[in-house]
C-alpha cells in the first residue's frame, strides 16, 4: 500500500516554491508507485556463514507477526485486512497451511497476546478478542481504546510490557507541528483501555516497538523526515525508558540536533530530549525490531537487536532493503552501529529506483531461536536458522 505522506506547511512559503515541491514530491511517489518488483531469487539472499534462509510461506503483504500461546504463528495483512496463521504443526520448517483468523479489518497491523487474549491495533482503533487455540479463531471482539485516524503514517503497532499496552501513531505528515497529541506519540493505557496517556512524543514514525529484556524498558525504531538530503536525518533507535519522554521531532532529528525549520538560534529546544542510542543510514525505513533472546544463534549474534530496513523510497541513490544487527553488552546497551545481516533484497549497486526482490518489515523469533521474517512488497515469509 502507497501512501504519498504531505501534510499543511507549518511556515509561509513562496508559492513558486512551494509548486516545486509538490512537483518533486509528485516525481517521486510517481516513480515509488510504479517499482518494478524483480524476478525472485532466494540465493540473492545473503547471510554470513553458518545461517540458512528459506521460504516459510506465501501472503499477501505481511507486516507484522507474533506467536500465540501454543506457538502457531500469526501474521497481519494490513492491505487485506486480515489476520492470519501460519501452521506448522510437524515443525517441518515450511507452513503446511494459511487459516484466516480475522478478515474485514481496518488496516490490522500490531498483534499482541496478553493473558490469553488477541489484541489488534488497526488504523483507529485497537480490539480484543477471545482466542479459540484449538481452532485458530478470534471470538467475540471488543473495542478497548479509539486510536487516531487519517492521512500520513497509518499502521499502529503494539506492544505489552509491565501489565501496560504501549501502542505507536506516526504522523500525518512528513514534518509538522500535530494538532492530535496523540500523532507521532506512542500511547500507554491499561489492558481494558482505561488510563490513557502519552507516554512518548515527539517520534515521527516509530514501528517497530520492543522490549529490551536486559534494560526492562521498551525500545523503538523511528522513521525520520524527508527532503533534508540523501543522508539527514539518520534513522534511529530509542530507549522510552521508565517513564517516557520526548523524541523532539518536529523540532529536532538525530542526536538533538535542531530543525532550522521549526527552531532559532539557541534557544535550546533541543538539549533535553532523549537521545538515540543507535544512528542509521538515512532514509532505511527501519521497520521491525526484535532482540535475540535465544541460544540458537552464533555466540557473536546472541544478546543483539535486530532491525528490518524496509527500504528508501526518494533518496537519490536507494539504500537500505535489508536486515541489520546491533550488539548489546551485558546491560543491554549498544556496543557500535548497525551491521548487515541478511542482505540481497535490492541488487548490490542497484542505482534504479523502485527496483527491488522485496522489502523487509517484521521480526519475530520463535521459542527454538528460529528468526521468521516478513517481505509486504515480496509476499513471503522467511525462516533464518543459524548453526554455532
Amino acid at each position: 500500500m502507497v501512501r504519498l505522506h504531505s501534510g499543511r506547511p507549518s511556515l509561509r512559503l513562496p508559492s513558486s516554491l512551494l509548486a516545486l515541491l509538490v512537483l518533486l514530491a509528485l516525481l517521486a511517489h510517481t516513480n515509488f508507485a510504479h517499482a518494478e518488483k524483480t524476478r525472485f531469487d532466494l540465493a540473492q539472499l545473503k547471510a554470513p556463514p553458518g545461517f540458512r534462509i528459506s521460504v516459510f510461506a506465501e501472503v499477501d503483504g505481511p507486516r507484522m507477526m507474533i506467536f500465540s500461546p501454543g506457538g502457531v504463528l500469526l501474521v497481519s495483512e494490513s492491505g487485506e485486512g486480515k489476520v492470519v496463521a501460519l501452521t506448522d504443526p510437524k515443525h517441518a520448517g515450511k507452513a503446511d497451511r494459511t487459516v484466516t483468523v480475522l478478515e474485514g479489518l481496518n488496516e490490522p497491523h500490531g498483534l499482541a497476546f496478553y493473558e490469553g487474549k488477541l489484541y489488534v491495533a488497526e488504523n483507529g482503533r485497537v480490539r480484543r478478542y477471545d482466542w479459540d487455540e484449538a481452532n485458530l479463531r478470534a471470538s467475540n471482539p471488543k473495542t478497548i481504546t479509539s486510536l487516531p485516524t487519517g492521512g500520513g503514517h497509518s499502521t499502529r503497532s503494539i506492544v505489552f510490557h509491565g501489565g501496560k499496552v504501549y501502542v505507536s501513531a506516526g504522523s500525518s505528515c512528513n514534518v509538522c507541528i500535530e494538532k492530535d497529541p496523540r500523532r507521532a506519540a506512542v500511547m500507554e493505557f491499561n489492558p481494558d483501555g482505561s488510563g490513557q496517556k502519552i507516554f512518548a512524543k515527539g517520534l515521527r514514525n516509530a514501528v517497530g516497538l520492543a522490549v529490551n529484556p536486559k534494560t526492562d524498558t521498551v525500545w523503538v525504531t523511528v522513521n525520520g523526515r524527508d527532503w533534508l538530503g540523501d543522508d539527514l536525518p539518520p534513522e534511529t533507535i530509542y530507549d522510552l525508558g521508565k517513564n517516557g519522554g520526548d523524541v523532539g521531532w518536529p523540532y529536532c532529528y538525530g542526536d538533538r540536533v535542531p530543525d532550522p525549520n521549526f527552531t532559532k538560534p539557541g534557544d535550546g529546544r533541543c538539549n533535553e530530549v532523549l537521545d538515540p542510542k543507535v544512528q542509521m543510514q538515512a532514509h532505511s525505513a527501519p521497520l521491525g525490531l526484535a532482540f535475540y533472546e535465544g541460544s540458537q544463534f552464533p555466540a557473536d549474534y546472541q544478546n543483539n537487536v535486530f532491525v528490518a530496513f524496509h527500504g528508501s523510497w526518494n533518496r537519490t541513490v536507494p539504500t537500505g532493503y535489508k536486515v541489520v544487527r546491533v550488539k548489546l553488552d551485558d546491560k543491554g546497551q549498544p556496543q557500535g552501529g548497525a551491521q548487515d545481516f541478511i542482505t540481497g533484497w535490492l541488487a548490490p549497486g542497484e542505482t534504479k529506483k523502485g527496483r527491488w526482490m522485496g522489502r523487509p518489515v517484521g521480526i519475530v523469533f520463535g521459542g527454538d531461536g528460529t528468526m521468521y521474517l516478513s517481505d509486504d512488497a515480496g509476499g513471503r515469509v522467511y525462516r533464518v536458522t543459524g548453526s554455532k
